[in-house]
């Protein structure tokens, strides 16, 4: 094995427990990359006390619940990860009180750094002049230059790449942090500024940043008054020079929401952001330096709110159908029709989807039919592994139809949420989805979750339940009619089972 990749979260819960009970880590002793997310403290010291790790290039880290006991056999492990000569990549999601007692070699060899936590400035500047091969910076929380941090005298000439993904800077700051990574080729800039103006940054960039030629950024900036169109107008002026349109061919677009219009948005096209939701976009005031006011291929998640009729003046904006969409939520309303649901096959790829979450107040017998072909569409994703059906009211009111939803369920899914009324129904899913391995069942009543208890426990092995109001979480061990014909098979579940 070279590769060891562990969860603990929702839909993969205490697989790091189960992975640890069932495996010699002594025998991991050519591993390359690691990555444990949600690990708990103890169950990391377990760990890398009994791998070698003399050979890791890439180590990724969550560490969701801390032990202050361990706090200094902690650090001691992941810095000596940090010393390994082979390490090139690494992401960590440790607290900040945490991070800062990780010691860095003073030549650290890695070139690709995330940070997902908040992190001083100091530590932070320690760790990038630890790392003079550190080529690639993402910082996903919020960092805050203080008056002793703008004494840094030396640059950081080794960073090509950087993303700012949590940005609070004032841009007074924000310019002395730049100006200290001259190399950049490289530059995404997501968060707030009250400042964000076009001639500005043209001043800024060709003395500071002479190499950049990618500059990605999705601003929010608060103003005084409520903002209208000329206001628009008026920002968007100071990039459109010859600069930023002829030399640099980058273009923006500016936007307010018309019920907060009191916020700006400013965000280079493509946008950088990967969730599209057309409730936020068929309410947005644009403009734009492109004719292209949307960019759909950054967009891996697309939430629809399904009504007659669709939202026209949204649609002009796209020309071109959803590529790259793998997570869809969809909204059904009491004014859709059947032109709603056709409408889907020609903005997406229904190949390529693999989560789908259909939502309504209720489903009835007015959008009964709206569920069901929209099912049967999804089904058209050979690559289809979790399917969430959920009302937010008169929960029962899908109940009569739930025997015809579950023989026409996706057979491919992994991940099911759905409501059930009866445990005969947990049998027509088990016959038709033998991919199955999570369910969510939405019941009403405490002896509908007696009841699935019961058959799961006549009917399988090693399954494991949690309770919540009205809810059933399964995650299912074997099936006992097939424990005969694999009666050494251990099933662990990994990452690509269950999304």
């Amino acid at each position: 094995m070279i590769c060891l990749t562990l969860y603990n979260d929702e839909q993969i819960p205490d697989q790091i427990s189960l992975f640890i009970s069932n495996c010699r880590l002594q025998q991991l002793a050519r591993l390359r990359s690691i990555s444990l997310f949600g690990i708990d403290e103890n169950q990391l010291n377990f760990i890398l006390k009994r791998i070698n790790v003399d050979h890791l290039t890439s180590f990724s880290i969550y560490i969701r619940e801390y032990d202050q006991r361990r706090r200094k056999t902690t650090a001691h492990y992941i810095s000596s990860i940090m010393a390994q000569a082979t390490l090139r990549k690494v992401e960590l999601n440790i607290k900040d009180p945490r991070l800062s007692t990780i010691q860095w070699p003073s030549n650290c060899r890695n070139e690709s750094l995330t940070l997902n936590e908040y992190i001083g400035v100091d530590n932070l500047f320690e760790i990038i002049g630890c790392s003079p091969q550190l080529h690639q910076l993402i910082i996903k929380a919020d960092i805050t230059l203080m008056p002793n941090n703008l004494n840094q005298k030396s640059g950081f000439t080794q960073i090509t790449s950087l993303s700012l993904e949590k940005m609070r800077m004032s841009i007074d700051d924000l310019e002395y942090f730049l100006s200290l990574t001259p190399s950049l080729i490289y530059l995404k800039l997501i968060g707030h500024s009250s400042v964000f103006d076009g001639k500005r940054w043209e001043e800024f960039l060709p003395g500071n940043l002479p190499h950049l030629n990618k500059f990605e950024f999705l601003i929010s900036s608060l103003k005084s008054i409520n903002q209208t169109r000329k206001d628009l107008k008026l920002i968007l002026q100071s990039f459109q020079s010859p600069f930023w349109i002829e030399h640099k061919k980058w273009f923006v677009a500016c936007a307010f929401h018309r019920n907060f219009p009191r916020t700006i948005q400013i965000y280079s096209i493509p946008i950088c952001k990967t969730i599209f939701d057309d409730r936020l976009h068929s309410k947005m005031c644009f403009l734009s330096t492109s004719k292209h006011l949307l960019t759909l291929e950054n967009f891996n998640q697309v939430d629809l709110r399904l009504e007659e009729p669709i939202n026209n003046n949204l649609l002009k904006t796209i020309d071109t159908p959803f590529t790259n969409v793998t997570k869809l939520r969809l909204e059904f309303c009491d004014t859709m029709s059947t032109d709603v649901i056709n409408h889907l096959q020609s903005i997406f790829n229904l190949s390529q989807l693999v989560e789908v979450y259909l939502e309504s107040s209720s489903f009835d017998r007015t959008n009964k039919d709206h569920l069901f072909n929209v099912i049967k569409l999804i089904d058209q994703s050979s690559k289809l592994t979790s399917l969430t059906i959920h009302s937010r009211y008169w929960k029962s009111w899908i109940h009569p139809y739930l025997n015809d939803l579950c023989s026409i369920l996706p057979r491919q899914i992994k991940y099911l949420q759905m409501p059930i009324s009866e445990v005969k129904q947990i049998e027509m899913i088990f016959e038709r989805c033998q991919h199955l391995s999570i369910a969510k069942f939405e019941t009403i009543g405490r002896k509908y979750s007696s009841k699935i208890d019961e058959w799961f426990h006549q009917n399988t092995i090693d399954s494991t339940f949690r309770k919540q109001i009205r809810f059933t979480h399964v995650w299912i061990g074997k099936k006992i009619n097939s424990i005969n014909e694999n009666p050494k098979r251990m099933k662990l579940m990994n990452k690509n089972q269950s999304n």
